[in-house]
């Protein structure tokens, strides 16, 4: 048993290794970074705003859907490029939105960049406009970006009811039972990450598996000691670690996923009211973990160093 142990040990240590590369500043990285918008992440948040309160199976919620939607429609996505996964709670009915882009030496492993955009009570500018907009900027940016693994954007429903589109998308697209249909590298995710104005926002959590299934939590600890790295790289902020706690990738997690993500570091009251709102977010601050992002992103995913 204790050679058993220490073989899967070493293998652990062996995917890790060969599965995250050891980290240097890449101009080229810093480059598309470089090329995040403050206008666009503005413009984003205030037309997410103005979708009203989205919550899971409103109008709202399906209206925010096609907005999504339409802008990777004018990033150049196509319609092949994009799935609505469909899911229902009772009588309630929603959809998750996936973009997938190729990779060109591993397009059959995906890393997975991800955030809900589902909100209760007020428009969720903050929770979780934040994380759709720098995702939105992230997929216009790397548009035409080489990457050695595939890149899905998944933009899931139903989270602040009880994680229901990515619990669907994880056990229901992912698996098929026990088989598994899709293969993925890691799950990157993106909550609450636009602070709250008037606050010093100079610092951002990321988020470490350190609950669940101990199988999988080692591989994580590397993924998120590489995002405060990426962070610390290609933006201004500082970044401190927190355990992973309720959010889109604990469905992942529970499947033996390796998962890391963004969390802001001062924690606004502000999500789940109706002051959630652009006014009462710190869209700098967003737009610096829009930076961070995208270097990650690329890290992860592996994008064209030249």
């Amino acid at each position: 048993y204790i050679a058993m142990q220490k073989l899967l040990t070493t293998a652990l240590l062996t995917f890790c290794a060969i599965s995250f590369k050891s980290q240097i500043f890449i101009q080229k990285y810093q480059d598309r970074v470089n090329q995040v918008s403050q206008t666009n992440i503005t413009d984003n948040l205030m037309e997410f705003e103005k979708l009203g309160i989205k919550t899971t199976g409103s109008s709202e919620n399906d209206n925010a859907l096609l907005w999504i939607k339409d802008k990777y429609i004018c990033y150049g996505y196509t319609e092949a490029q994009m799935m609505e996964d469909r899911f229902s709670v009772g009588r309630m009915k929603s959809k998750n939105l996936i973009i997938t882009k190729k990779g060109t030496v591993y397009p059959d492993k995906y890393v997975i960049i991800c955030g809900h955009f589902d909100s209760i009570n007020g428009p969720g500018v903050n929770d979780n406009g934040s994380g759709t907009s720098i995702m939105l900027e992230a997929a216009r940016i790397l548009k035409d970006v080489p990457t050695e693994y595939s890149i899905k954007f998944i933009h899931f429903s139903g989270e602040e009811q009880g994680l229901y589109g990515s619990k669907h998308y994880a056990n229901e697209v992912v698996f098929n039972g026990k088989q598994r249909l899709i293969d993925i590298k890691m799950v990157f995710n993106l909550d609450q990450v636009g602070g709250k104005k008037g606050m010093f926002n100079d610092t951002v959590f990321c988020d470490e598996d350190q609950g669940g299934s101990s199988k999988n939590n080692a591989a994580s600890t590397q993924a998120t000691k590489e995002l405060v790295k990426c962070t610390t790289l290609y933006s201004p902020l500082k970044a401190e670690i927190d355990p992973a706690e309720h959010s889109d990738y604990i469905p992942f997690e529970k499947k033996g996923e390796i998962i890391t993500g963004f969390f802001e570091y001062l924690r606004s009251d502000l999500p789940h009211t109706e002051d959630d709102t652009f006014a009462n977010t710190d869209v700098r601050y967003v737009y610096n973990i829009g930076k961070a992002s995208i270097g990650a992103l690329q890290h992860f995913a592996v994008a064209a160093s030249k």
